[in-house]
């Protein structure tokens, strides 16, 4: 683990700001120092967000090793943690995504995209668990989690900009404090974001807000938050050709101009906590969430309107004890409760091919409801039988429960009950059923610290995912039901974190295998059983150079590989990388501080070539980006920022894949960018 919010002489950062404390929630769903947690937690801190400026939370992202956040268009986003860059239900099962240690989706109803239902940009923490993340937290969190910070304590503050493509974005902070400010105060954030895109007929506009409040009642304190966002986007689809991201002209076109997402969410929650005697203490944290999304499915025949939407509520608990000086626990019962809905239509007729045409109608494809039922019960404990070693472990039960409700005809027909022609519709509407999931993750870490400079690690965690709703539930061709079981991980990790005044390195050695893989087979039918295998080597420096000029860098090297008898397109496939996996990425900077005012920064981001389909027939060679970034302080209240993105003016892929419909087909990248803007301080800083 390193911690990278450098105390560089960034303009923009107020350094008496409390959010700089060198603190972790994600592990143990409380503040820890960051030497105490995981060892497999990255935090990226307030410096290094702010001199960032992300306009897309992936550009933030893809500075932690092992992390491949792939860009859509707009805010989409793919995620991959020590994994290939995933799509569908399985994406978003693999990688939880959480705002203040609350998952942002309920266990059933996650989206691949739901990165955009965070405050990343006003966050002073993005924390990401790389690996199975720890007993306080099940289902989703199978290769890796991120969680999103935003301080209850800020220094009110506006910031206007303006950038290339129409982009213009308005952040602001506020800050208040009760009469007895020592024991209440709280924030608000918010950030408004209007932008046209390089491509025709896109853009989006985007608005969030969020609410952050700390208090005591008695003896218990009561930190609570809200956050709200909303999200127009006109979305420009992938175009289609080998190697068309090279072409400028057609980089710039849309070839979908329908698409488009229309999505909003809101979650409001409160951890109540109490210290007791004898070195005991007790927390709960309720919590209620919705979301509503209408969705053009683009990239499907027949441009299909997708509306989902989900409401739920729950909880998180945790018993604290601290036995002994060397000796401490946590248990806790979770809960969470959430209902999600389902529609799929038609309204214009299929264009292609005579069969795309005859299995895929006009009318209603899906509709149905699922209420889903979390319960988990976990035990954490952290031993240190000498003052150089450490013990770390934990154990998770959790059992999730479905019941499916289907409000369309059974069966895969047209939504009147006739026959589609080569043999039957394409999507299947299984009939009202109940589904269970009983699952149990452990971990255990050992740490020695053989200097006070030097700490070695090594690592033993699983971890699950149960299958997602619309795995189970969104089927195609004859799938009438789908057997599937929970997927789970097993990981192995061991390294060593080096930090000094200068220099802090981190390096780790890691196999996760993952098993029971859900995928979409030759006959359309979701299945399990498969498996895959990674290996990798994860590197992460920050050294200063002088008093000027600091480097930080995030290295990967790794390896995924399918490792079961599949045929597809009749090649079997064990063996051969997984598609979409680059073996190396490299995030590179060099800061520049001359002064107290000014701060720049170079990045180099790098990611190596990667097979398009799992046959490993077709190739995107990679590329590297080039980021040019700069703030100046002008006095106590005033600073400007600029940033250069793709200096060069490169012409490379966000995303490159492959379908037998479409071949080669790419999200292309933006040519180069220019970005400007002011922040100005409301309240002076001594």
């Amino acid at each position: 683990m390193i911690y990278a919010s450098e105390e560089i002489k960034a303009p923009s950062v107020a350094f008496k700001d409390p959010s700089l404390e060198e603190i972790v929630i994600v592990s143990t769903r409380s503040k820890l120092d960051i030497l105490q947690a995981p060892s497999n937690v990255f935090v990226l801190g307030l410096s290094q967000l702010q001199r960032t400026q992300a306009e897309h939370v992936q550009q933030d992202l893809n500075q932690v090793p092992s992390v491949s956040l792939q860009r859509g268009d707009g805010q989409e986003s793919l995620p991959g943690i020590r994994s290939a860059v995933l799509t569908g239900a399985g994406a978003c099962g693999n990688v939880l995504v959480m705002e203040e240690g609350i998952p942002v989706r309920g266990p059933a109803f996650c989206n691949v995209n739901e990165l955009f239902d965070t405050h990343f940009e006003q966050a002073s923490q993005l924390e990401v668990v790389r690996g199975p993340g720890t007993a306080f937290y099940g289902s989703n969190s199978l290769t890796g989690s991120v969680n999103v910070i935003l301080p209850t304590s800020t220094i009110p503050s506006v910031s206007f900009e303006l950038g290339a493509d129409n982009y213009k974005r308005l952040k602001a902070s506020f800050a208040y404090a009760g009469h007895d400010s020592t024991t209440s105060e709280g924030a608000i954030y918010l950030t408004s974001t209007d932008t046209d895109s390089f491509r025709d007929d896109a853009g989006y506009r985007q608005h969030k807000l969020s609410w952050r409040d700390s208090r005591q009642y008695g003896d218990w304190r009561a930190s609570s938050g809200l956050t709200a966002t909303y999200l127009d986007q006109e979305t420009a689809g992938f175009i289609v050709g080998k190697d068309s991201y090279l072409d400028e002209e057609l980089s710039s076109k849309n070839l979908d101009p329908e698409a488009f997402r229309k999505t909003s969410s809101i979650r409001l929650w409160s951890k109540l906590s109490r210290d007791l005697e004898q070195g005991r203490s007790v927390e709960v944290t309720p919590y209620i969430r919705s979301t509503d999304m209408d969705f053009r499915l683009h990239f499907l025949p027949g441009d299909p309107l997708e509306q989902n939407k989900q409401i739920g509520f729950g909880w998180q608990s945790a018993y604290r004890q601290a036995i002994s000086s060397e000796f401490k626990i946590a248990a806790g019962i979770d809960a969470d409760f959430s209902r999600g809905e389902l529609r799929q239509t038609q309204d214009e007729p299929t264009r292609g091919s005579a069969f795309l045409q005859a299995t895929i109608p006009v009318g209603t494809h899906y509709d149905y409801r699922v209420d889903a039922q979390q319960l988990a019960a976990f035990a954490h404990l952290d031993w240190m039988p000498t003052q150089d070693l450490s013990v770390i472990g934990g154990a998770r039960f959790e059992r999730l429960d479905y019941k499916y409700d289907n409000f369309a005809l059974d069966g895969r027909t047209r939504d009147d009950g006739t026959v589609c022609g080569f043999g039957g519709c394409r999507y299947s509407r299984p009939a009202d059923r109940d589904d269970s999931f009983s699952d149990i993750s452990l971990k255990l870490e050992v740490k020695y610290r053989q200097t006070d400079n030097l700490n070695f690690y090594a690592a033993l965690s699983e971890s699950f995912r149960a299958p997602q709703a619309t795995e189970l539930y969104r089927l195609q061709r004859n799938q009438q039901v789908a057997d599937l079981d929970s997927v789970s991980a097993n990981n192995i990790e061991a390294g060593f974190i080096y930090r000094s005044g200068a220099l802090d390195f981190a390096f780790t050695v890691y196999q996760l295998d993952q098993t029971n893989v859900i995928i979409r087979d030759s006959d359309f039918f979701n299945v399990d059983g498969n498996r895959i295998e990674s290996k990798g080597l994860e590197m992460a420096l920050k050294n200063t150079l002088s008093d000027s000029l600091r480097l930080r860098m995030a290295a990967t090297i790794a390896e995924h590989k399918y490792a079961t008898d599949q045929i597809t397109n009749g090649i079997n496939i064990n063996g051969n990388t997984v598609d979409t996996a680059p073996k190396r990425q490299l995030n590179t900077a060099l800061i520049w501080s001359p002064t107290d005012r000014l701060s720049a920064e170079l990045e180099l981001m790098h990611v190596s070539e990667y097979f398009l389909e799992p046959e490993n027939l077709r190739t995107y060679p990679g590329h590297e980006v080039l980021n040019l970034r700069a703030d100046y302080q002008m006095n106590d209240r005033f600073s400007i920022f600029a940033r250069l993105l793709n200096a060069s003016d490169k012409r490379y892929a966000e995303r490159a894949d492959f379908t037998g419909f479409t071949g080669e087909r790419y999200f292309p990248g933006a040519p180069r960018s220019f970005f400007f803007g002011f922040k100005y301080d409301l309240t002076n800083v001594q």
